[in-house]
Formats: structure tokens, sequence, C-alpha cells
């Protein structure tokens, strides 16, 4: 089979797609089937046409490699290579290398966060600050605003973004003290000036660009210590109060002298036993109502009478009717008890009772003429009286007429504080992840800032003192974790236990620079798992020499990341990102004639073994010994990737020993051999438990050792049997032994004629010998 590509240079612009065509001829005797494979990008971002080329012998054909260049990709040249494979005759694999050139597309984006903020002094903003290029930037930020009493301050002010990394810069903006007045905007215009980092003279750039420029704007809507409506509201309540006063001291003094101009008959109410005694006629609740019950069935009622006590007739009784509100958030408040009371003639009387609609309106209905306090009150509210009293003492009685309608008795109840607690599950991460709990009022129909929030340093949080009853929107935020937000509603009083909230944490990236102890080294293939796919990189042999890059990547995540190049050897690391986390500054040194080995120990349900013991061991190198002692040694992690390690430094080409070493767990020997050149291998190694045993001595009736006697142990599924020794054995005088039993619980038992039958219990451990011992007795 023969390859070939006019294509060995390709140039193309960040984002694009370009196309490779190579040739393939069979020069075999058989049919070839031929696929083809692109090292060096991600495969997700290439499409092979077509997927399997079949060719007769003698035959040529065709394949096209549509390659999508990342939008994030380096700016520079890049070696790439295009594997072709047979599937058919079985011939070696071919090679084309070809160069990948990427212009440098200078992006840059600033966006602030939030757009505006509402306080009384200063206000911090957030600016993230992109680069959607592939060119590192150096950028500047500057601002100017209106009031030049503004104050401003960015930290930092200046900054080097590299491609595809998002950097966060803190604008403090802070106004002159305002004690009275209205809200006042304090607008800051923001600029960013941006240019290259660096050019690159391999691709005959001789000058950088010309500057990116870019505006934004942020606003501090800042309020003043005392509002202007609060003093007109003062000043207003303070001429309100003074009329009131005035025209209900001017309206006692006239009404004071007017005599009664109306008086019920004797036959409104229903006759009583004591209507000529002399008892209470008043319907005051006093003794007339008793005695009136009492002759109920005695005397007959005029024609058309009204009960005395209870309610009267609909229609004929007076109604008292007004809307109930919560004072959390000035929202109709349902399911509210209101009880109607009059004075009798040593206390308060319950006439009547409602309960408010869920639009906060109520209603009572056939009241009797007279005077009543209004009692307010529910599970979780502070009761309150008429009009707003908090005890019966100041209540204020209301005035209810025959026939008549008391409307708007209105009353604004108030809920006792809320909490809600619940937990927050953060994923896979390794450290304590803290979350910054906040909770906003949605139903308030006034400002909306925050009316409390907290700090999660564990798994679970708990917002106390919510006024209540209101709906609030709990907001969620932690570092490389996006926000999130929920929407519960709590009543007055209520301890509500919330749903775990689960944060979504966002991508990481991987960046760094190879390099051979001095220099940066360019053709160096980088790869990693990427969920459950492999993705490899090569870093660039022009422009950013050394560098690489992998983005994207699931976090928080354990990344085992291996090195390898012609005459360099291989070296494996290990990279830990926590949510949303970025690594950009990873150094690799690779010294030639060195490479690495890394892998993973499990024990035999594939779990990871953490704290296992991997030492080396050499044989032959080059033809001679190895000095065992300058060899590393390693232990398996216990956190994030468990049971993983990785081993640098082994010199190459050589043949070596690794062998592993857990307590409780049979150790493992593995051989590997180390090329020069080519990545480094990857072992996955399985530890057995670790056996045990059981020995012990048989001891006769008279004292003396007794040899032959049966023993006989069993785990309840299987059983081994042994003799007691006799004189010169292995074992001493009358010792037994089992050996290479799994750890566990065994039964004991020994026979012999003449004898009884005895049993122990014991229980083996790994890598030890249980003892248990007899003394037997004659059978009686």
């Amino acid at each position: 089979m023969r390859v070939a590509t006019e294509h060995r240079l390709v140039t193309a612009n960040p984002g694009e797609t370009v196309e490779v065509r190579v040739d393939v001829v069979n020069t075999g005797e058989l049919i070839e089937g031929v696929t083809a494979h692109l090292i060096g990008l991600p495969d997700g971002q290439i499409a092979v046409e077509p997927q399997l080329l079949p060719l007769f012998p003698d035959s040529q054909g065709q394949i096209t490699l549509t390659v999508g260049v990342p939008t994030h990709q380096p700016a520079g040249m890049h070696p790439l290579t295009i594997a072709v494979v047979s599937h058919g005759s079985g011939s070696p694999t071919q090679h084309v290398d070809i160069d990948l050139s990427v212009s440098a597309r200078p992006s840059i984006k600033v966006s602030p966060d939030p757009q505006a903020i509402r306080s009384k002094r200063s206000g911090r903003f957030v600016l993230t600050v992109e680069n959607s290029g592939n060119v590192a930037l150096d950028a500047t930020l500057s601002s100017t605003q209106e009031d030049k009493r503004t104050k401003t301050r960015f930290t930092p002010e200046t900054l080097r973004v590299e491609p595809g990394i998002a950097s966060p810069v803190i604008l403090t903006v802070k106004g002159p003290r305002m004690f009275t007045g209205a809200e006042t905007d304090r607008l800051v215009n923001v600029g960013l000036v941006a240019k290259r980092a660096h050019t690159i003279p391999a691709m005959d750039e001789t000058e950088t660009e010309p500057e990116l420029q870019l505006e934004t704007q942020v606003r501090l809507r800042q309020k003043p210590l005392v509002s202007r409506g609060l003093l007109t509201a003062l000043i207003l309540m303070a001429i309100v109060g003074l009329w009131a006063a005035i025209f209900l001291l001017g309206l006692t003094q006239v009404l004071s002298g007017d005599p009664m101009t109306k008086a019920a008959p004797p036959s409104f109410f229903a006759v009583s036993a004591e209507a000529d005694g002399g008892g209470d006629a008043s319907g005051d609740g006093g003794g007339g109502e008793a005695a009136a019950e009492e002759a109920a069935g005695s005397a007959a009622a005029p024609a058309g009478a009204m009960p005395k006590t209870g309610l009267l007739p609909a229609g004929v009784g007076g109604e008292i009717a007004g809307t109930v509100t919560a004072a959390s958030d000035l929202l109709p408040a349902g399911r509210i008890t209101v009880q109607a009371y009059r004075q009798g003639r040593h206390k308060l009387i319950e006439v009547s009772s409602a309960a408010t609609q869920t639009d906060g309106t109520y209603s009572l209905a056939g009241l009797f003429p007279t005077n009543y306090v209004l009692k307010f009150s529910a599970d979780g509210y502070r009761p309150v009286w008429y009009p707003g009293a908090p005890s019966k003492s100041g209540a204020k009685q209301v005035t209810v007429a025959a026939q008549g309608e008391a409307e708007g008795i209105d009353v604004v109840i108030k809920g006792k504080p809320a909490s809600i607690t619940g937990d927050i599950d953060p994923g896979d991460s390794l450290n304590p992840v803290t979350t910054k709990v906040v909770a906003r009022m949605t139903t308030a129909t006034g400002d909306t800032d925050p009316v409390a929030r907290t700090t999660a340093d564990g798994l679970s949080y708990k917002l106390k003192s919510l006024p209540a009853p209101g709906t609030y929107e709990l907001s969620f935020t932690a570092p490389g974790y996006q926000a999130t937000k929920v929407v519960t509603t709590v009543a007055g009083g209520e301890a509500r236990i919330q749903p775990t909230v689960v944060l979504n944490a966002g991508t990481g990236q991987i960046s760094g620079t190879v390099t051979d102890g001095t220099d940066p080294l360019g053709n160096v293939t980088i790869t990693t798992t990427q969920a459950g796919q492999e993705v490899s990189v090569i870093t660039p042999t022009t422009g950013q020499v050394g560098a690489f890059f992998l983005d994207h990547l699931p976090t928080p995540g354990t990344y085992m990341l291996t090195f390898s190049s012609e005459g360099h050897g291989s070296k494996a690391v290990i990279v830990d990102l926590e949510a949303g986390q970025s690594k950009t500054a990873i150094k690799v040194k690779m010294v030639a004639g060195t490479g690495s080995v890394f892998g993973v120990v499990r024990d035999a349900d594939g779990n990871g073994l953490g704290g296992t013991s991997v030492l080396v061991g050499g044989s032959v190198q080059n033809g001679g010994s190895v000095d065992t002692s300058t060899l590393p040694s390693t232990t398996t992690l216990t956190e994030g990737s468990v049971g993983s390690f990785t081993i640098s430094g082994l010199a190459t080409p050589g043949d070596y020993t690794l062998t592993f070493i857990r307590e409780g767990y049979a150790s493992e020997t593995v051989p590997i051999s180390l090329g020069a050149s080519g990545a480094p291998p990857k072992l996955n190694v399985t530890l057995g438990t670790q056996l045990g045993g059981i020995r012990g001595t048989v001891t006769g009736p008279g004292g003396g050792v007794y040899v032959g006697a049966t023993v006989t142990a069993t785990n309840g599924i299987k059983s081994w049997t042994t003799t007691s020794s006799a004189a010169g054995d292995t074992l001493a005088n009358g010792g037994y032994l089992f050996s290479s039993l799994q750890p566990g619980t065994y039964s004991v038992t020994v026979t012999a004629d003449g004898i009884r039958q005895q049993t122990g219990m014991v229980k083996v451990k790994s890598g030890g010998n249980a003892v248990q011992s007899f003394t037997l007795q004659a059978a009686g």
C-alpha cells in the first residue's frame, strides 16, 4: 500500500473548515479496506469520507479528511499526522505528515455583572474579560464618569489573557455621600484596550495588529440615607394627625349632648322569664341571656320577635367587612381567623367568627346593632386587634347599625419569621465548596434587595428570620459553578426544609508548556481521556513552541496527561481540576533518555486501592545492571482518581519490575519494558486478598500430646481436614495447620476414637494465623 498527499502545508483560520485529500494505491495482491484518521486534533472535529475505502489490487482511491479548526486553536505551525490503516491484507499502517498553519485572530470581549447596582455609597461590579481569539492579549482597563466626584478602581487594571481564558476584574465605583434627596444614577463608561502580547516571526509577522478597543457601561444607582419620600410621608402624617385630632374633638363636643333618637320596642327581643323582674334587657350577655334560654320553651315570643342571643337572620342584622393583608409583602392573606367580640357585663363575649378568603376578604353578617372589637389571628402570625393593636386594650370599637354595613375594616397582620434549610450537592469535588446563598422576596411590591444571605462552607445551609409569608428566589453561587436559582414559598413561622440543590459545574481547561529543561519542545504528543474518549494534541514547532491547550474538560475531575516525544521518552502527569477550575501554567520537563509508567490499582471488586506502595526494581538496562537504590517509588492516590499512580524519570531503554504492596492484600509484581520513545505504558493491576491460616496443638486426656486426631475446619461452604502431627514431623508433637484460607469465620472440630468431640470458633485475618488449641476428654 502506498499513500501520498499534495497538501503538505494547510493554511486555515480559527473556526474554519479545511479539506485534506490523501491518495491511496493498493500495491498488494489482495482486496484492501482502508480507513484514515488524523493525529494531533480532537477526533470530534474531524470527518472522514469515505469511512472505509475498498481497493482492488493495483487500484487507486482517495480519502478526504474534513478538519474543523477549533476557535481557540493557538496561532502558529502545528504538525499533524494522517494514519492510513489497512483492514484487508494487514499491511503496515502508513503515515503522512502535514503542517497546519493557523493564522492569528485576536478577539476579546468584556461584560459586566451586574449591569446596575443600587446602593447607598458604593458598588462592586465583576468585569469578565474573555479572550475569544487564539493569541495572547495584554489588556488595559480605564474609566470615565460624568460626575467627577465619582471614584473608580480596577483590580487589576492591566492583565494578560491567554486564548480561551476568561479573567475576572473587580470594578469598585464609589459615589459622594448623600443624606437626602432623590436617587441619583452614577454612570461609568468602561474602556478596554488590548494588543497582541507577541508576534510569530516564523509566520512572517513583522508588526503587531491594530489595538482592540471595547466599551461598556455600568450604573450605580445611589440612594440617600433619608429618602425624599420618607420626609414627605412624615410631614403628611403629622398634618393628618393634627386635623384628625381637631375633627374628633369638635365632633365630640357637638354630639355629646344629643338625646337618644331611637329605642327598640319590647317585641324586638324574644320573651324572657326575667323581662318583668328587672333582668338584663340590654342584650349585653349577662344573666338575661341565660334566663332567656331557660324560658325559651315556656314562654311564647311575640310575632316577628328577634332572638336575643347569637346572630340575627340574614337581611336583618348588621355586617362588618374588610380585607386582611400581610405586612411582609402587602399581599392578601388568606385563612386568617376573624373574631367579633361585644362587651358583656364582666368580659368580652365572642358573637361571630369567619376566615378570610384567598383574596384576603372577610364578612361577618347577622350582627346585633351595637359596638364590637375584632381580633385577627392564625397559626404562624402575631394576633392583632383592629386597627393594629397587639392586645385588646388598644382595640378600636366598630359600630354596627341595624341592617347597616361597616365596610373597609382593613387590617395588616404580621407573620412570624420563617426559615429555610436545605442541603447542597457540589458533585465530586475534592475540596469543600463555599456556596453563597441569597434570598430575595419576589412577591414584595417595593424593593427587591436581598432579605437574607448566608455562606455554606459545608453541604447544608440555613436562612433565618425571613419575613413571612412570602415567595422567595434563592440563588446559589459558588466558585467554578454555574449560578443556580430556585423559587419557594414560606408561610408565617414556617421552618421549611428545601429539597437538595445540585450545583452544575462549568468546564475547565488545562494548558502549559513542554520544555527539555531549557528550551520549549515542539512535536510532543499530549494524550488524555475526556468523557471516555481519548483526546490528543501536539505542541507546535513554530510560534508558541511547546505550548499545549486542552479545553471543555468536565469538572470536577482528575486527568492523567501523558507526554511522549521521539528522543525524549515519555512522562505522565496527574492534574486535578476543581469545579470550573482552569490550570494554565503547567510546566512539563521532558528529559532525554527517560520514560514513565502510569496506571491504576484496584481490588477484586474493581474499587480503586489508595495508599498502595509502588516499588520499582530493575533487571537489565542497555546491556548492564541497574542500580536499584536510585530507582523511584510512589503511593497510589487516596482522593480524586483513587488508586492511580505515575512514576517518571526511568532511564530508557530498559526493563523494570513494579511491585505493589498493601496491607491486607497479596503483593503483585508486574514486569514492564520502556523504549527510547513512544507513549508510556498503562498498567491495570488487581490485588487479591491476602490469605491467612489456623494452627494449634491437640493435648490428650492425660496431659500429653495427642497424635492422629482428625481436625476439620469449615466456613459453611467448604471443609478442610488434617490430623495432629507425630514426633519428628514439621509441626510440633500434636500440632496441626491449615494454610491458604480466605479471611473469615471458621469452625474447627476435633474427633478421635474414645474421646468427646470438641468444636471451637476462630476468625482468620489477612496475612496471619489464628490459634485454636484443644484439650481432649475421654468419652464417658
